[in-house]
């Protein structure tokens, strides 16, 4: 995260914490007008028939107040501190929370059928083709291979990867040999950490794709919100409670080599590299993508070009913004991108490949996810957990209190009035 990025998102907490204190403050200062209003009526009973419904209303009012103020409170701690059952309930539920949000992640979007459904009539190639043919996009790629690849370089062994080149391209696209290539390439590059840099380009990224996809996140939270939720905006804030635990992982993950979100990533390119290398059906899948797209005499040229170019100049590429291989990888990404636009045969070979693939993948590697989102939250410290909560929810919350205040005191009133009535 940038400094600006950190500066804004301190000004949006600071802002909520102002915004909490004032709502307490308005609700509690409504409860104790309402205890003067109810002492100076009981003092003053025998004035008139006034006093009595002050009285009734006040009275009200404080027991209204007072039980949504504990219900407020119960869900981020005890109440004074009483070791009251069923309170602190947000605390004391952080690892079912954690699990819930995981598995109805994993069943909910990554479940095979509903990737298979969501696929159906998506065009992935001519998707691919378009973002890669757009310059903008295909020089952020481009930039960011460039930069990442000398760092990798530098870690491993050139003779290695010399041989595992020289040995796996002349069968690039012959039996089953890639996916174990692929393979054990996740091994080579997972070992003592060299894909590291990989995952900081990749949280890089993940800041840009959370500010692009932030209206689609609050759109999927009020989705699945119920109404009195949305009644008083509270899906909102926990749109913002989303989005701002999201953006405190990445600041971690980015600022932590060692965060467990990194280590579970880490574990799961080792099963992923794992299936490749013994999973027959996900290496003949990889292998029949890689012949579809192989197949095109464009992509073949394209690789060509783009290896000789960028291992000749990669170090000096990362040291400037303007130098061949960015330029060469740029116009490789678009001129691939042109060439799927162009094609419709290897178009629908490459979708109909993608989508089996991608439900496959979905299957196999799902339920990691939901763990992985499960095991991050309840790494998670509870305090803050609660303190982000609060700070979203809180204001919010605050209005209850002073709905029940005033919601307490009518009842209160017509209650007395039937009284008056009935003696």
């Amino acid at each position: 995260m940038t400094s600006i990025e950190s500066e804004a998102v301190l000004d949006t907490t600071a802002r909520q914490i102002a915004k909490l204190r004032t709502m307490r403050l308005v609700a509690g200062g409504l409860l104790v007008l309402m205890a003067l209003i109810y002492l100076l009526a009981v003092t003053r009973l025998d004035q008139g028939a006034h006093w009595g419904y002050a009285r009734a209303f006040a009275e009200a009012a404080m027991v209204g107040g007072l039980a949504d103020w504990f219900a407020v409170t119960a869900l981020f701690r005890r109440p004074l501190g009483l070791p009251i059952p069923h309170t602190a309930v947000i605390p004391r539920s952080k690892e079912r929370i954690a699990d819930a949000l995981g598995q109805f992640v994993a069943v909910n979007f990554l479940a095979p059928s509903i990737i298979s459904e969501r696929l159906k009539n998506q065009d992935l190639a001519s998707s691919l083709g378009r973002q890669l043919a757009d310059q903008a996009t295909a020089r952020r790629i481009a930039d960011g291979v460039v930069d990442a690849l000398p760092a990798i370089a530098d870690l491993l062994d050139d003779e290695v990867v010399s041989d595992f080149m020289r040995r796996q391209i002349s069968e690039f696209s012959r039996d089953e040999r890639l996916s174990a290539a692929i393979g054990r390439g996740l091994k080579l590059l997972t070992e003592h950490g060299r894909h590291q840099p990989l995952l900081d380009a990749a949280i890089a990224e993940g800041w840009n794709a959370l500010e692009e996809h932030e209206p689609a996140i609050r759109a999927q939270v009020r989705a699945q919100t119920s109404w009195v939720w949305r009644l008083i905006a509270l899906d909102a804030r926990a749109a913002d409670a989303l989005i701002s635990a999201v953006e405190d992982t990445l600041r971690q993950m980015a600022a932590d080599p060692n965060h467990p979100a990194r280590a579970r990533i880490t574990q799961m390119l080792h099963k992923f590299s794992e299936d490749l290398e013994t999973s027959p059906e996900m290496r003949a899948n990889i292998e029949r993508i890689i012949a579809d797209i192989l197949a095109h005499p464009t992509v073949s040229v394209y690789f060509a070009e783009l290896w000789t170019s960028l291992k000749a100049a990669m170090h000096a590429s990362a040291a400037s913004p303007q130098t061949p291989a960015r330029l060469a990888i740029t116009e490789g990404l678009q001129r691939f991108g042109r060439a799927l636009i162009d094609d419709p045969a290897v178009v629908e070979a490459i979708n109909r490949r993608l989508r089996g693939l991608l439900a496959e993948i979905a299957g196999r590697h799902g339920a990691d996810v939901g763990r992985l989102i499960s095991e991050t939250i309840r790494s998670w410290d509870t305090a803050t957990v609660v303190e982000k909560l609060e700070h979203n929810v809180g204001p919010d919350l605050q209005y209850i209190r002073i709905n029940g205040t005033v919601i307490g005191g009518l009842i209160g009133l017509c209650i007395h009035q039937l009284t008056v009535w009935l003696t």
